[in-house]
């Protein structure tokens, strides 16, 4: 008991459990809906193109945060726009805006000498959490909740029935929109905890974990929530104790989950694959 204990009897590892858990809800809340899409590669993109953003704001003295939320719906935007070229797929596309972005902020960060900063945002340190940063995540991650609440009726319908969702008068384009701007939210809130180049795991590895044992939606948001909280916890511990980085042993953990829930899963999908495949059901919000 010691053990799982003595990492959190000072401050500093107090505020990272509670950084940890704020991404362990919300990168997997948003990810479900990346991994049901297919959209996974989106969330790296994203996630490397925040560090344009991160840049462009240390360089004209405003908050990091708001430099990345900014980066991630400039990114968006772009994609809406170039998507219109018959000539280039979305990966394509994805692949072109998150290099730029990904190299300006690589660019401004170097020559400023901020090497440490710059390691702070591409591998996180969520020992360093201050209270302010604490209240900012908190409050992003409660508003990537709330919104992802709220439209989850009509997400269900674009993800599942796109032209359905259209007839009806949904805003499939507004949505797509929308979830471009949670996950900017979501890999903001990721910055100081994991570091970008391990938002993704996260983001797409709680998710996928879930996908492979519930074929619903409501089950498998509460399952990749539930296992996104247990990884963040268990690898800061683990790292605690070993001395590794938080952010690499966090996504470690998340990948042995994984291996395991599919280990398990095996026999299933072996049976399921000699019958005909059934739908994703979400009849329930």
């Amino acid at each position: 008991m010691n053990w799982l204990i003595d990492p959190f009897r000072s401050e500093f590892m107090q505020f990272a459990l509670a950084t940890a858990l704020i991404v362990g809800v919300t990168a997997p809340a948003v990810g479900v809906w990346l991994v049901l899409r297919r959209l996974a590669y989106l969330g790296d993109a994203l996630s490397h193109a925040t560090i344009g953003g991160v840049g462009v704001a240390y360089l004209v003295g405003i908050p990091l945060l708001v430099g990345g939320l900014i980066a991630g719906t400039v990114m968006g935007l772009l994609m809406a726009v170039l998507e219109r070229h018959e000539r280039l797929g979305g990966d394509a596309i994805v692949g072109t805006v998150e290099t730029g972005l990904f190299a300006i902020g690589l660019i401004i960060l170097s020559r400023n000498g901020t090497g440490v900063e710059l390691s702070h945002f591409l591998f996180g340190q969520i020992t360093t959490v201050t209270g302010t940063e604490l209240v900012v995540n908190m409050a992003l991650g409660a508003t990537v909740l709330a919104a992802l609440w709220v439209t989850r009726l009509d997400l269900k319908m674009a993800t599942f029935d796109h032209r359905h969702a259209t007839s009806v008068g949904i805003n499939v384009g507004g949505l797509r929109l929308l979830l471009m701007v949670t996950l900017t939210a979501a890999v903001v809130v990721s910055l100081s905890t994991v570091g970008v180049l391990m938002s993704i795991a996260l983001l797409v590895i709680p998710p996928a974990t879930a996908r492979l044992v519930t074929e619903r939606v409501a089950t498998m948001t509460t399952v990749a929530i539930a296992d996104g909280i247990a990884v963040s916890v268990i690898g800061l511990i683990v790292s605690y104790h070993l001395g590794t980085p938080p952010g690499a042993t966090i996504a470690l953990v998340a990948c042995a989950a994984f291996t395991v829930a599919f280990t398990a899963t095996v026999p299933r999908r072996i049976n399921c694959e000699t019958k005909p495949p059934a739908a994703l059901r979400t009849i329930h919000p």
